[in-house]
């Protein structure tokens, strides 16, 4: 009976296991949101086909890859020129995309992984990211992409 007795009070004390406890629905994704996903697959598949036109039209003028850190970056044009002189991509894809708006600004947040030749010299990575994006005469361009390796 004590048995019992104890058991039932640490029913009553004692929080349930973190999977019985409710947890909040993932907010609704709006359609910016699902515009923005469709539009960094969109920019990750002109990565892998080298279509210059599609990342002219995806990517601002002012584009810059940076790193988390800030121990390196690279300009458009000097992005540009890597990805269609140096890089030889063999596979890259992005998961887990995540798009949070704010106004006429966007983070894009997801796992990357790639693997290729740079210069001649096999290469593969993954890690994560954070495009920004910025809405201009009615167009999204990523400005910015920040990459923790």
């Amino acid at each position: 009976m004590k048995y019992l007795l104890a058991l039932c009070l640490l029913q009553v004390i004692a929080p349930p296991p973190v999977s019985a406890q409710q947890v909040a629905p993932a907010p609704a994704v709006s359609s910016q949101e699902v515009e923005l996903i469709a539009l960094t697959n969109a920019w990750i598949d002109a990565i892998n086909a080298k279509n210059r036109s599609k990342l002219e039209e995806l990517m601002s003028p002012d584009y810059a890859l940076h790193t988390w850190d800030e121990s390196w970056h690279v300009e458009r044009a000097q992005w540009l020129k890597n990805l269609f002189e140096v890089l030889d991509i063999a596979e890259y894809h992005h998961s887990a995309i995540v798009a949070r708006i704010c106004g006429d600004t966007a983070n894009v947040t997801s796992k990357w992984y790639w693997r290729g030749t740079w210069d001649k010299k096999p290469f593969e990575e993954h890690g994560y990211v954070l495009d920004v994006w910025r809405l201009r005469g009615g167009h999204w361009q990523v400005v910015s992409r920040i990459t923790i390796i």
